[in-house]
């Protein structure tokens, strides 16, 4: 009877361990960002006032024009839900303004966990995700 218990233990652990792994991570669509003619960073390294912890600092997080531009380079695109939902949340952050070359502007913002969001001049919001980024500012403090 032991011998029957363990196996199937063990098949109904993996079953539910696998189940829980497939809707962890969101879907991501490719994403290209239109050629970009001006890049400018309002804030960086900023903390977010929703932080709950008084003694967390976010002065590591400093992206560069060049990180920026790699973020949205590898980044996928995600939906408003899951960006939301299943992203982990980080109070550092920075933002500012980028302006295309076929004329539209934004306002964007990259968040430590490798998430962000680029509201266009058109009123359009997009959502992203960049697992593969691991810069520098991206790493843990």
């Amino acid at each position: 009877m032991v011998k029957f218990i363990i196996p199937l233990a063990v098949l109904v652990a993996n079953l539910f361990q696998s189940a829980f792994a497939d809707g962890v991570a969101p879907e991501m669509k490719p994403f290209k960002l239109p050629e970009i003619a001006t890049v400018t960073i309002k804030e960086n390294g900023a903390r977010s006032p929703a932080a709950r912890q008084a003694d967390q600092g976010c002065g590591g997080f400093l992206l560069s024009k060049r990180d920026i531009t790699d973020f949205w380079r590898r980044a996928g695109e995600v939906s408003e839900h899951d960006y939301h939902h299943m992203l982990d949340w980080s109070p550092c952050y920075a933002s500012g303004t980028l302006r295309l070359k076929n004329g539209m502007t934004g306002i964007w913002g990259i968040h430590q966990y490798r998430g962000g969001s680029i509201k266009f001049s058109d009123g359009k919001t997009i959502y992203l995700h960049c697992p593969s980024c691991k810069s520098r500012p991206f790493q843990p403090q």
